[in-house]
Protein backbone atom coordinates (compact mmCIF):
# COMPACT_ATOMS: atom_id res chain seq x y z
CA UNK A 1 0.00 0.00 0.00
CA UNK A 2 2.88 2.43 1.02
CA UNK A 3 4.24 2.26 -2.59
CA UNK A 4 1.10 3.56 -4.09
CA UNK A 5 1.74 6.85 -2.38
CA UNK A 6 -1.99 7.39 -1.36
CA UNK A 7 -2.55 10.52 0.48
CA UNK A 8 -4.07 10.64 3.92
CA UNK A 9 -5.87 13.95 5.50
CA UNK A 10 -5.82 14.05 9.40
CA UNK A 11 -8.03 16.17 11.11
CA UNK A 12 -7.81 16.95 14.56
CA UNK A 13 -7.72 20.26 16.39
CA UNK A 14 -5.36 19.28 18.66
CA UNK A 15 -1.53 19.80 16.83
CA UNK A 16 0.18 17.59 19.02
CA UNK A 17 -1.83 15.00 17.65
CA UNK A 18 -1.98 15.94 14.40
CA UNK A 19 1.82 16.33 14.02
CA UNK A 20 2.35 13.07 15.52
CA UNK A 21 0.37 11.03 13.38
CA UNK A 22 1.49 12.57 10.31
CA UNK A 23 5.29 12.01 11.23
CA UNK A 24 4.19 8.28 11.32
CA UNK A 25 2.13 8.14 8.05
CA UNK A 26 4.84 10.02 6.51
CA UNK A 27 7.53 7.47 7.53
CA UNK A 28 5.12 4.97 6.11
CA UNK A 29 5.67 6.71 2.67
CA UNK A 30 1.73 8.35 2.59
CA UNK A 31 1.18 11.80 1.56
CA UNK A 32 -0.25 13.03 4.45
CA UNK A 33 -2.29 16.74 4.69
CA UNK A 34 -3.64 18.24 7.82
CA UNK A 35 -6.94 19.79 9.05
CA UNK A 36 -7.62 21.84 12.60
CA UNK A 37 -11.84 20.89 12.02
CA UNK A 38 -13.85 18.97 10.59
CA UNK A 39 -15.03 22.01 8.38
CA UNK A 40 -11.09 22.76 7.05
CA UNK A 41 -11.05 18.68 6.49
CA UNK A 42 -14.45 18.80 4.41
CA UNK A 43 -13.03 21.92 1.89
CA UNK A 44 -9.38 20.27 1.66
CA UNK A 45 -11.18 17.03 0.19
CA UNK A 46 -13.44 18.73 -1.88
CA UNK A 47 -10.84 20.31 -3.03
CA UNK A 48 -8.65 17.30 -3.50
CA UNK A 49 -10.43 14.09 -4.79
CA UNK A 50 -6.95 12.54 -4.58
CA UNK A 51 -7.13 12.19 -0.69
CA UNK A 52 -7.52 8.23 -0.44
CA UNK A 53 -8.43 7.87 3.30
CA UNK A 54 -9.37 10.62 6.25
CA UNK A 55 -8.36 10.22 9.36
CA UNK A 56 -10.46 12.01 11.57
CA UNK A 57 -10.62 13.09 15.68
CA UNK A 58 -14.71 12.74 16.91
CA UNK A 59 -14.64 15.89 18.96
CA UNK A 60 -13.61 19.41 16.68
CA UNK A 61 -15.18 22.15 16.67
CA UNK A 62 -17.34 23.95 13.16
CA UNK A 63 -17.83 20.15 12.37
CA UNK A 64 -17.64 17.06 14.14
CA UNK A 65 -16.16 13.71 12.88
CA UNK A 66 -19.76 12.78 12.69
CA UNK A 67 -20.80 15.45 10.52
CA UNK A 68 -18.01 14.98 8.49
CA UNK A 69 -18.94 11.40 7.61
CA UNK A 70 -21.97 12.56 7.17
CA UNK A 71 -21.10 15.21 4.57
CA UNK A 72 -18.62 13.01 3.05
CA UNK A 73 -21.50 10.37 2.68
CA UNK A 74 -23.94 12.82 1.57
CA UNK A 75 -21.69 13.88 -1.61
CA UNK A 76 -21.59 9.55 -2.30
CA UNK A 77 -17.91 9.87 -1.58
CA UNK A 78 -17.27 6.24 -0.16
CA UNK A 79 -13.59 7.32 0.85
CA UNK A 80 -12.42 4.96 4.08
CA UNK A 81 -12.64 7.51 7.61
CA UNK A 82 -11.07 6.09 10.53
CA UNK A 83 -12.50 7.94 13.76
CA UNK A 84 -10.01 9.01 16.69
CA UNK A 85 -12.03 9.02 20.15
CA UNK A 86 -11.39 9.10 23.73
CA UNK A 87 -12.01 6.48 26.14
CA UNK A 88 -15.05 7.56 27.18
CA UNK A 89 -16.43 8.03 23.53
CA UNK A 90 -16.79 4.19 23.11
CA UNK A 91 -20.00 4.23 22.45
CA UNK A 92 -20.08 7.26 20.21
CA UNK A 93 -17.45 5.60 18.11
CA UNK A 94 -19.81 2.66 17.82
CA UNK A 95 -22.28 5.12 16.24
CA UNK A 96 -19.59 6.56 14.10
CA UNK A 97 -19.08 3.08 12.37
CA UNK A 98 -22.54 2.42 12.00
CA UNK A 99 -22.45 6.40 9.98
CA UNK A 100 -20.01 5.10 7.34
CA UNK A 101 -16.54 5.00 9.29
CA UNK A 102 -13.68 2.23 8.26
CA UNK A 103 -12.51 1.95 11.52
CA UNK A 104 -12.16 3.70 15.34
CA UNK A 105 -8.57 4.13 17.30
CA UNK A 106 -8.05 5.49 20.75
CA UNK A 107 -6.58 8.41 21.95
CA UNK A 108 -4.27 6.46 24.21
CA UNK A 109 -0.51 5.40 24.72
CA UNK A 110 -1.02 3.01 21.79
CA UNK A 111 -2.10 5.01 19.53
CA UNK A 112 1.28 5.73 17.40
CA UNK A 113 1.12 1.01 16.67
CA UNK A 114 -2.47 1.09 16.36
CA UNK A 115 -2.78 4.19 13.78
CA UNK A 116 -0.44 2.00 11.03
CA UNK A 117 -1.92 -1.17 11.59
CA UNK A 118 -5.86 0.71 10.97
CA UNK A 119 -4.58 2.58 8.00
CA UNK A 120 -3.30 -0.84 6.56
CA UNK A 121 -6.24 -2.89 7.52
CA UNK A 122 -8.56 -0.02 6.29
CA UNK A 123 -7.04 0.49 2.79
CA UNK A 124 -6.45 -3.43 2.54
CA UNK A 125 -10.25 -3.65 2.87
CA UNK A 126 -10.88 -0.40 0.62
CA UNK A 127 -8.84 -1.45 -2.41
CA UNK A 128 -11.02 -5.19 -2.01
CA UNK A 129 -14.05 -3.73 -2.08
CA UNK A 130 -13.21 -1.54 -5.06
CA UNK A 131 -12.24 -4.81 -6.83
CA UNK A 132 -15.87 -6.79 -5.71
CA UNK A 133 -17.29 -3.50 -7.07
CA UNK A 134 -15.23 -3.91 -10.25
CA UNK A 135 -15.72 -7.63 -10.92
CA UNK A 136 -19.74 -6.88 -10.17
CA UNK A 137 -19.71 -3.85 -12.59
CA UNK A 138 -18.00 -6.62 -15.12
CA UNK A 139 -20.11 -9.29 -14.13
CA UNK A 140 -23.10 -7.41 -14.93
CA UNK A 141 -21.78 -6.58 -18.54
CA UNK A 142 -21.09 -9.84 -19.49
CA UNK A 143 -24.41 -10.88 -18.15
CA UNK A 144 -26.05 -7.85 -20.26
CA UNK A 145 -24.01 -9.59 -23.09
CA UNK A 146 -25.25 -12.91 -22.85
CA UNK A 147 -28.92 -11.93 -22.05
CA UNK A 148 -28.46 -10.01 -25.74
CA UNK A 149 -26.75 -13.26 -27.32
CA UNK A 150 -30.02 -15.36 -25.26
CA UNK A 151 -32.42 -12.84 -27.16
CA UNK A 152 -31.35 -13.07 -30.59
CA UNK A 153 -30.36 -17.06 -30.20
CA UNK A 154 -34.25 -17.11 -29.01
CA UNK A 155 -35.45 -15.53 -32.61
CA UNK A 156 -32.83 -17.98 -34.25
CA UNK A 157 -34.37 -20.73 -32.56
CA UNK A 158 -37.93 -19.44 -33.18
CA UNK A 159 -37.38 -19.76 -37.26
CA UNK A 160 -35.47 -22.69 -36.71
CA UNK A 161 -38.82 -24.94 -35.27
CA UNK A 162 -41.79 -25.00 -38.03
CA UNK A 163 -44.26 -22.99 -37.85
CA UNK A 164 -47.06 -24.17 -39.47
CA UNK A 165 -47.35 -28.06 -40.11
CA UNK A 166 -49.77 -29.02 -42.30
CA UNK A 167 -50.00 -32.30 -44.63
CA UNK A 168 -52.82 -33.77 -46.49
CA UNK A 169 -55.29 -36.13 -44.15
CA UNK A 170 -53.53 -35.10 -40.98
CA UNK A 171 -54.28 -32.55 -37.97
CA UNK A 172 -51.38 -31.26 -36.23
CA UNK A 173 -51.18 -29.94 -33.09
CA UNK A 174 -47.83 -28.20 -31.59
CA UNK A 175 -46.48 -26.59 -28.30
CA UNK A 176 -43.00 -25.23 -27.33
CA UNK A 177 -41.72 -23.28 -24.42
CA UNK A 178 -38.39 -22.99 -23.11
CA UNK A 179 -37.62 -22.50 -19.53
CA UNK A 180 -35.59 -19.89 -20.34
CA UNK A 181 -35.21 -17.57 -23.44
CA UNK A 182 -33.39 -20.77 -25.55
CA UNK A 183 -33.96 -24.26 -24.85
CA UNK A 184 -32.97 -27.60 -26.41
CA UNK A 185 -36.25 -29.15 -27.01
CA UNK A 186 -37.62 -29.58 -30.47
CA UNK A 187 -39.96 -31.16 -32.84
CA UNK A 188 -40.30 -31.25 -36.46
CA UNK A 189 -42.01 -33.30 -39.26
CA UNK A 190 -41.78 -33.42 -43.07
CA UNK A 191 -43.40 -35.25 -45.89
CA UNK A 192 -41.44 -37.41 -48.42
CA UNK A 193 -44.19 -39.02 -50.97
CA UNK A 194 -45.90 -41.10 -49.09
CA UNK A 195 -43.90 -41.18 -45.65
CA UNK A 196 -44.58 -38.46 -43.19
CA UNK A 197 -42.04 -38.25 -40.50
CA UNK A 198 -42.34 -37.15 -36.71
CA UNK A 199 -39.45 -36.00 -34.18
CA UNK A 200 -40.16 -35.02 -31.08
CA UNK A 201 -35.92 -34.26 -29.19
CA UNK A 202 -34.36 -33.01 -25.97
CA UNK A 203 -30.92 -32.18 -25.13
CA UNK A 204 -29.48 -32.46 -22.24
CA UNK A 205 -28.47 -29.39 -20.11
CA UNK A 206 -30.51 -25.96 -20.60
CA UNK A 207 -27.46 -23.79 -21.85
CA UNK A 208 -26.58 -22.17 -25.25
CA UNK A 209 -24.66 -25.79 -26.16
CA UNK A 210 -28.10 -27.08 -25.63
CA UNK A 211 -29.77 -25.10 -28.35
CA UNK A 212 -26.85 -25.70 -30.49
CA UNK A 213 -26.89 -29.22 -30.31
CA UNK A 214 -30.75 -29.15 -31.17
CA UNK A 215 -30.37 -26.81 -34.07
CA UNK A 216 -27.20 -29.82 -35.78
CA UNK A 217 -29.75 -32.49 -34.46
CA UNK A 218 -32.58 -31.24 -36.21
CA UNK A 219 -30.90 -30.11 -39.39
CA UNK A 220 -29.04 -33.59 -39.28
CA UNK A 221 -32.47 -35.95 -38.78
CA UNK A 222 -34.41 -33.96 -41.63
CA UNK A 223 -31.28 -34.19 -43.94
CA UNK A 224 -30.98 -38.00 -42.93
CA UNK A 225 -35.05 -38.32 -43.09
CA UNK A 226 -35.13 -37.21 -46.46
CA UNK A 227 -33.44 -39.93 -47.97
CA UNK A 228 -34.14 -42.15 -45.35
CA UNK A 229 -37.36 -44.11 -44.32
CA UNK A 230 -36.70 -46.81 -41.57
CA UNK A 231 -36.76 -44.82 -38.47
CA UNK A 232 -33.87 -47.10 -37.25
CA UNK A 233 -31.79 -46.48 -39.82
CA UNK A 234 -31.94 -42.66 -39.27
CA UNK A 235 -31.84 -43.05 -35.71
CA UNK A 236 -28.74 -44.92 -35.74
CA UNK A 237 -27.11 -43.10 -38.27
CA UNK A 238 -27.97 -40.04 -36.46
CA UNK A 239 -26.06 -41.37 -33.46
CA UNK A 240 -23.26 -42.19 -35.03
CA UNK A 241 -22.85 -38.48 -36.10
CA UNK A 242 -23.69 -37.09 -32.64
CA UNK A 243 -20.94 -39.44 -30.36
CA UNK A 244 -18.39 -37.76 -32.65
CA UNK A 245 -19.86 -34.56 -32.46
CA UNK A 246 -20.86 -34.87 -28.47
CA UNK A 247 -17.81 -36.81 -27.21
CA UNK A 248 -16.26 -35.95 -23.93
CA UNK A 249 -18.52 -33.08 -23.87
CA UNK A 250 -21.50 -35.42 -21.06
CA UNK A 251 -23.98 -33.70 -23.79
CA UNK A 252 -26.94 -36.55 -24.71
CA UNK A 253 -30.16 -36.20 -26.85
CA UNK A 254 -33.59 -38.42 -26.19
CA UNK A 255 -35.60 -38.42 -29.56
CA UNK A 256 -38.53 -40.06 -30.88
CA UNK A 257 -38.49 -40.18 -34.42
CA UNK A 258 -42.16 -42.12 -36.17
CA UNK A 259 -42.76 -42.50 -39.44
CA UNK A 260 -45.92 -43.07 -40.57
CA UNK A 261 -46.37 -45.29 -44.28
CA UNK A 262 -49.70 -43.59 -45.57
CA UNK A 263 -49.67 -46.85 -48.61
CA UNK A 264 -49.48 -49.69 -45.35
CA UNK A 265 -51.84 -47.33 -43.23
CA UNK A 266 -48.64 -48.07 -40.51
CA UNK A 267 -46.69 -46.29 -38.08
CA UNK A 268 -43.49 -47.36 -37.11
CA UNK A 269 -41.35 -45.80 -34.20
CA UNK A 270 -38.10 -45.76 -32.73
CA UNK A 271 -37.80 -44.26 -28.80
CA UNK A 272 -34.45 -43.12 -27.49
CA UNK A 273 -34.24 -42.66 -23.92
CA UNK A 274 -37.43 -40.64 -23.91
CA UNK A 275 -40.17 -40.37 -21.86
CA UNK A 276 -43.58 -42.39 -23.38
CA UNK A 277 -44.90 -42.30 -26.36
CA UNK A 278 -49.01 -42.44 -26.03
CA UNK A 279 -50.80 -43.77 -28.71
CA UNK A 280 -54.53 -42.27 -28.40
CA UNK A 281 -58.11 -43.40 -30.15
CA UNK A 282 -61.92 -43.64 -29.12
CA UNK A 283 -60.93 -43.22 -25.30
CA UNK A 284 -58.34 -45.92 -25.55
CA UNK A 285 -54.43 -45.02 -24.70
CA UNK A 286 -51.54 -47.07 -25.38
CA UNK A 287 -48.16 -46.09 -23.62
CA UNK A 288 -44.93 -46.91 -25.98
CA UNK A 289 -41.85 -46.82 -23.70
CA UNK A 290 -38.62 -46.49 -24.74
CA UNK A 291 -36.94 -48.79 -27.24
CA UNK A 292 -33.14 -47.88 -26.56
CA UNK A 293 -30.72 -45.93 -25.13
CA UNK A 294 -30.39 -41.94 -25.35
CA UNK A 295 -28.12 -40.44 -27.88
CA UNK A 296 -24.77 -39.49 -28.03
CA UNK A 297 -23.15 -41.87 -25.92
CA UNK A 298 -22.37 -44.72 -27.98
CA UNK A 299 -21.80 -45.20 -31.53
CA UNK A 300 -22.47 -48.84 -31.27
CA UNK A 301 -25.70 -48.55 -29.94
CA UNK A 302 -28.69 -50.03 -31.22
CA UNK A 303 -32.83 -49.79 -31.02
CA UNK A 304 -35.57 -51.77 -31.86
CA UNK A 305 -38.33 -50.81 -33.84
CA UNK A 306 -42.58 -50.60 -32.44
CA UNK A 307 -45.09 -50.83 -35.40
CA UNK A 308 -48.34 -50.52 -35.19
CA UNK A 309 -51.27 -49.93 -37.53
CA UNK A 310 -52.34 -46.00 -37.61
CA UNK A 311 -55.86 -44.83 -39.74
CA UNK A 312 -58.45 -43.23 -39.38
CA UNK A 313 -58.81 -41.48 -36.03
CA UNK A 314 -55.40 -42.63 -34.17
CA UNK A 315 -53.59 -39.87 -32.74
CA UNK A 316 -49.93 -39.89 -32.40
CA UNK A 317 -48.96 -37.98 -28.80
CA UNK A 318 -45.12 -36.30 -28.37
CA UNK A 319 -44.01 -34.35 -25.89
CA UNK A 320 -40.98 -34.20 -23.86
CA UNK A 321 -40.48 -34.64 -20.07
CA UNK A 322 -40.97 -30.26 -19.12
CA UNK A 323 -44.80 -31.50 -19.32
CA UNK A 324 -44.86 -34.56 -16.70
CA UNK A 325 -42.19 -33.43 -14.72
CA UNK A 326 -43.68 -29.80 -14.17
CA UNK A 327 -44.30 -29.52 -10.12
CA UNK A 328 -46.62 -27.83 -8.25
CA UNK A 329 -45.73 -25.71 -4.71
CA UNK A 330 -45.76 -28.93 -3.00
CA UNK A 331 -43.14 -30.31 -5.12
CA UNK A 332 -45.66 -32.81 -6.59
CA UNK A 333 -44.93 -33.36 -10.26
CA UNK A 334 -47.82 -33.61 -13.25
CA UNK A 335 -46.66 -36.91 -13.90
CA UNK A 336 -48.30 -39.16 -17.08
CA UNK A 337 -51.73 -40.40 -15.06
CA UNK A 338 -52.94 -36.89 -15.45
CA UNK A 339 -51.76 -36.67 -18.89
CA UNK A 340 -52.99 -40.02 -19.73
CA UNK A 341 -56.35 -39.32 -18.18
CA UNK A 342 -56.91 -36.07 -20.31
CA UNK A 343 -55.91 -38.03 -23.57
CA UNK A 344 -59.27 -40.41 -23.09
CA UNK A 345 -60.36 -37.23 -23.48
CA UNK A 346 -59.13 -36.45 -26.83
CA UNK A 347 -60.97 -33.90 -28.86
CA UNK A 348 -58.46 -32.57 -31.75
CA UNK A 349 -54.95 -31.85 -31.75
CA UNK A 350 -55.13 -28.08 -31.51
CA UNK A 351 -57.84 -28.19 -28.51
CA UNK A 352 -55.74 -30.75 -26.79
CA UNK A 353 -52.22 -28.73 -27.25
CA UNK A 354 -54.19 -25.80 -25.39
CA UNK A 355 -55.92 -27.35 -22.66
CA UNK A 356 -53.20 -29.48 -21.39
CA UNK A 357 -51.06 -26.14 -21.62
CA UNK A 358 -54.04 -24.75 -19.38
CA UNK A 359 -53.48 -27.44 -16.84
CA UNK A 360 -49.61 -27.92 -16.45
CA UNK A 361 -49.74 -23.93 -16.10
CA UNK A 362 -52.14 -24.01 -12.99
CA UNK A 363 -51.02 -27.34 -11.63
CA UNK A 364 -47.38 -25.42 -11.13
CA UNK A 365 -48.54 -21.64 -11.63
CA UNK A 366 -46.33 -20.74 -14.37
CA UNK A 367 -42.74 -21.87 -13.02
CA UNK A 368 -41.64 -24.64 -15.38
CA UNK A 369 -38.03 -25.51 -14.41
CA UNK A 370 -37.39 -27.15 -17.90
CA UNK A 371 -38.28 -26.92 -21.11
CA UNK A 372 -41.65 -28.07 -22.84
CA UNK A 373 -42.48 -29.82 -26.16
CA UNK A 374 -45.19 -31.12 -28.00
CA UNK A 375 -46.42 -32.51 -30.82
CA UNK A 376 -49.53 -33.88 -31.86
CA UNK A 377 -50.84 -35.46 -34.87
CA UNK A 378 -54.63 -37.08 -35.52
CA UNK A 379 -55.25 -39.02 -38.66
CA UNK A 380 -58.44 -37.47 -40.23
Amino acid sequence: MASEKIKILVADDDAFIRDVLAAILQAGEYIVDTAEDGAEAFAKYCADPGIGLVISDMNMPKMNGLDLIGRLRGMNSDVPVIILTGNNEISIAINALNSGASDYLLKDENIQDAVSISVTRVLEKYELKKQNVQLMADLARKNERLEKEKVLAQKVQKNILPRQLNFPGVEIGTYYRPSDKIGGDFFDAWSTGRFIHYVIGDVSGHSTSSALVMAVAKGMLQSLGNTLHDPLAIVQTANRMLCDSLSDSGMFLTLVHAVFDEEKGELSLVSAGHNPVFLVNAGTVRAVDSTGPALGWDPNDTWTVVTCPCGKGDTLFLYTDGLTEAKNASGEVFGEMRLQEMLREFSSPGTMVDRIVREVETFCGGAFADDLAMLVATKK
